[in-house]
């Protein structure tokens, strides 16, 4: 995946919150980060669901759960989703969506908000 500047929007496609209560609980929260590389912390992971160039997916990995779960309120209350993300809150990007990763079929309420914006 290639770098990405700090001034690049990111198309989201989707988001999550990886972490032990957001997401199907502490054993499944562990299992989610051995699949994608991360050290499991007590305060997890916010995952925006994006689009490379060639439109391929991704998920940027954030360490900043709070503002991906603000995000995620912003777009239940009917916002865009193309976004200024902060560089210093990204601190890795792995290919593909969660689902294509891990094993789980079940994800959280609210976890993938449509495509359609």
């Amino acid at each position: 995946m290639p770098d990405r500047d700090e001034d690049d929007v990111i198309a989201i496609h989707g988001a999550m919150l990886a972490t032990e209560t957001d997401f199907h609980g502490p054993a499944a929260y562990l299992a989610l980060c051995a699949v994608a590389g991360l050290q499991p912390t007590a305060e997890g992971y916010g995952f925006l669901l994006a689009l490379d160039g060639d439109g391929e997916p991704y998920t940027a990995v954030l360490w900043d759960v709070e503002y991906v779960r603000l995000l995620l309120s912003a777009w239940e209350a009917g916002e865009a989703r193309d976004v200024m993300v902060p560089a210093e809150k990204v601190i890795g990007h792995i290919r593909e969506w969660p689902w294509m990763w891990v094993g789980f079929t079940a994800w959280p309420a609210g976890a993938v908000p449509s495509a359609d914006a």
